[in-house]
């Protein structure tokens, strides 16, 4: 097992340790656009460089029918702590995974349209930076395996301190869609469902469309919502294993808050009994013996430009508040 984390806002840690999931973005989707590297002119180039004159097109349709879950190897990024913890706010998951069964880390569900994970059809690895974009080590038509992991694992030099690893899952792994209202409309329109079948979250201000029609949704359609969303309106999701007892152990382990969290918040968050079915809050707060366990913060390093861990533990006022 290794150990790899992922930065988060604080309004998404607490959703997280409610439901352990995992957003997913659509290559259509990202932020940084040179992300996967490729252009018209690249995919002409390589159809035109491969005896079936499709290698190109094959690439094109992978990254439209595929999304990214980006983690890294460093809990002490200050950047990455600014950028993606929201200045600090937020916090670090860490999480393990299997060198030799990456998959793992996630719930293996199967519905309707959900068949067991197709793991050739699934890539982890870690992110390389270069200069240049383009892939030219065409050599058969076997290259397009290569092909792929280079757009998808390639990033300009400037993006080297993330030390990013990542995950290339397909559409149809998908467990979890989230809307704004905006996206629920638009999914209204879409799937032409009613109402009904979604879940309004008051707490998020956000709509979920509901499980049991999700495991229903026809491929079709999934690829409608999928296709016509946005970094805002609709959101993808993986869920995680958490240790489901008496299966598999838990891939989830330390939280890390961030040195401007509102730590007294999370304590409270965890002593609430209030718990949804999958959540974890379970596996950070002891209530027998009201201990924290697996809870760290951060805070500034009195001399140096780093953060230094410390466990978090209830405090004497954050006790007050429960008697």
């Amino acid at each position: 097992m290794k150990k790899f984390y992922k930065y988060m806002s604080y309004s998404t840690l607490k959703h997280f340790i409610n439901d352990p999931c995992l957003r997913v973005t659509p290559s259509s989707c990202q932020n940084d656009p040179f992300e996967f590297g490729y252009s018209a002119r690249d995919v002409d180039y390589l159809n035109k460089a491969s005896s079936s004159m499709k290698l190109g097109t094959h690439l094109s349709d992978y990254s439209r029918l595929h999304g990214i879950i980006s983690l890294t190897t460093s809990k002490n990024n200050i950047l990455m702590w600014s950028h993606y913890a929201d200045n600090h706010k937020g916090a670090v998951v860490e999480l393990y995974i299997d060198d030799d069964n990456p998959q793992s880390l996630f719930i293996n569900n199967t519905g309707h349209n959900k068949p067991p994970f197709d793991y050739q059809d699934f890539i982890f690895d870690k992110v390389s930076y270069a200069k240049k974009r383009r892939f030219n080590g065409i050599e058969s038509e076997d290259s397009l395996e290569n092909i792929k992991r280079h757009y998808y694992f390639t990033k300009a030099k400037p993006w080297k301190t993330e030390a990013e690893y990542r995950f290339i899952t397909p559409m149809n792994w998908i467990n979890k869609i989230l809307f704004s209202e905006a996206g629920y409309k638009r999914a209204i329109e879409i799937t032409n469902y009613h109402p009904s079948a979604f879940i309004y979250h008051e707490s998020s201000k956000l709509h979920e469309l509901n499980p049991a029609t999700l495991d229903m949704l026809p491929i079709e359609i999934l690829e409608r919502l999928w296709s016509q969303s946005n970094m805002n309106d609709t959101m993808f999701f993986i869920r995680l294993n958490n240790g489901i007892p008496g299966k598999k152990a838990t891939r989830i382990g330390r939280i890390y808050l961030g040195c401007q969290a509102n730590h007294d918040d999370f304590v409270s968050l965890l002593k609430n009994t209030d718990y949804e079915p999958r959540s974890i809050m379970g596996n950070y707060y002891k209530f027998l013996t009201d201990e924290l366990c697996g809870v760290s913060k951060c805070e500034i390093d009195t001399d140096e430009y780093k953060l230094i861990f410390k466990p978090l533990e209830i405090s004497e006022r954050q006790d007050r508040r429960f008697d």
